[in-house]
């Protein structure tokens, strides 16, 4: 039933469960799985009084910290029985990462958490889980 599994991770307890599930599903279908994560990148700028400051951002440090996520979301996937085939991290809107990647690598089933690490952004913009579900060419598995 499915051949390829990507799964979205991005450091949330949802995400954890959301590795879980897509695990045990590559084991009874014995698919491929791929991980993509995409870091969050800060505003480069913060309001202060009436006027704003630039905040530099430091775009090593963000690689090592998606790189370090990467290499949890590695572990606990072979802790389950599971090896990567593909180890993916990007920067970008996540949804459109995580689109790229399910075409890519013909995925039939894309997995994600129901939230993530967003605040009140991700309630005015809509949930990256909301997007994928909306725009991916595949079945989605959002979990909670």
């Amino acid at each position: 039933m499915f051949n390829n599994i990507t799964i979205g991770i991005d450091g949330s307890d949802h995400c954890w469960r959301a590795l879980v599930i897509a695990c045990d599903l590559a084991q009874r279908y014995t698919a491929q799985v791929h991980i993509i994560h995409v870091p969050e990148i800060p505003p480069s700028a913060m309001a202060m009084g009436v006027g704003a400051i630039d905040v530099p951002v430091d775009m090593e440090q963000i690689m090592r910290a998606g790189q370090a996520i990467m290499a949890d979301a590695a572990t606990r996937a072979r802790e389950h029985g599971i090896e990567p085939s593909s180890q993916i991290v990007r920067l970008g809107i996540p949804s459109t990462e995580i689109i790229q990647v399910v075409e890519s690598t013909g995925s039939d089933l894309v997995v994600t958490g129901r939230r993530g690490r967003g605040g009140v952004a991700s309630l005015l913009l809509g949930s990256t889980s909301q997007k994928i579900a909306h725009d991916a060419p595949c079945a989605c598995l959002t979990v909670k």
